[in-house]
Order: structure tokens, then sequence, then C-alpha cells
């Protein structure tokens, strides 16, 4: 086992693509995310992730955020959305350090987000709660998007 070290994430920018808004975030090892044109392959990624089906398909507000992480096995790039109001759906993929154009699908291969990504995902459970479930049946999804995490952890 190794020992925790603190990553860097950090808010990148928040982008539409197509009828979505999208708060991206980066988790990397060193203080700067290296990895810009990875970064801006995921960005064209997105139309054809964002339309992946899953078991549930609920109602969402075309509103998600993106996660791309420098881990140690490679570089996963997790996007999330809120359906059915209350339940996150999550899609995650991987790249290898030595193919970081090629997105490998891991989702339902038994793997999750790790401690770093659930940070993210945490901050944006907790902002989701009170800007949008607490604020029904007038979401404030303004106050949503404008919430957003910078911390070294």
């Amino acid at each position: 086992m190794t020992l925790y070290n603190p990553r860097h994430i950090k808010f990148k920018e928040q982008f539409k693509v197509e009828k979505w808004t999208i708060k991206a975030y980066t988790i990397s090892k060193q203080c700067e995310f290296e990895f810009t044109d990875l970064y801006d392959n995921v960005k064209q990624r997105l139309p054809e992730w964002l339309a992946l089906k899953n078991g549930f398909n609920s109602e969402h507000d075309h509103i998600a955020f993106l996660i791309i992480h420098a881990a140690t096995e490679g570089v996963f790039s997790i996007i999330n959305w809120w359906v059915g109001e209350n339940m996150l759906n999550t899609i995650i993929f991987k790249s290898n350090y030595d193919k970081l154009d090629e997105f490998e699908f891991i989702s339902g291969k038994g793997l999750g987000p790790c401690v770093w990504e659930l940070e993210v995902i945490n901050h944006e459970r907790l902002a989701w709660i009170n800007h949008v479930l607490k604020n029904a049946p007038q979401p404030d999804f303004k106050s949503y998007l404008e919430s957003t995490l910078d911390v070294i952890l």
C-alpha cells in the first residue's frame, strides 16, 4: 500500500456541449494538470458520452460535471449528471499514459470513483442539495453552476 499524498483538485471551466452545461475539474499530483491535449480530446468526445444510456435513463436537466484525473494507473475521465432529480449517473473512461488519445470504457466493470474523485462528487452533491433540491419547485441552477471546488487534499 502506498502512503496517501495530497492531490490538486481544480475547477477548470464551465462550457456548453450542445444542450448541456458542463462544469469541468482536473485532479493531479502536480500543481498543474499537464494533459491539455487529453483534456481537449475529452471535450470533443462529450457529445458521444452524454448520449450513452444507462439502465435508468430518467429525466435530467442537461447539467453535468466532468472530472479528469491524472492518476497512478492512467488518466480517468468521469462524466456525471443528476437523473431522477437526486441520483448520479456516472460514466468512467480510462486512458493509458502511452495512449492518451484512446479511451477505454470501464463503467460497469466494478470500478468506481477514487477518494480524490469522491471529493469532487461530494462537493457537487452538497451544491445540488443546497441549490437545486432545497429550492424545489424552482431550483437555482445558476447558483449550482457557480459553486465550484479548488482544493489540495
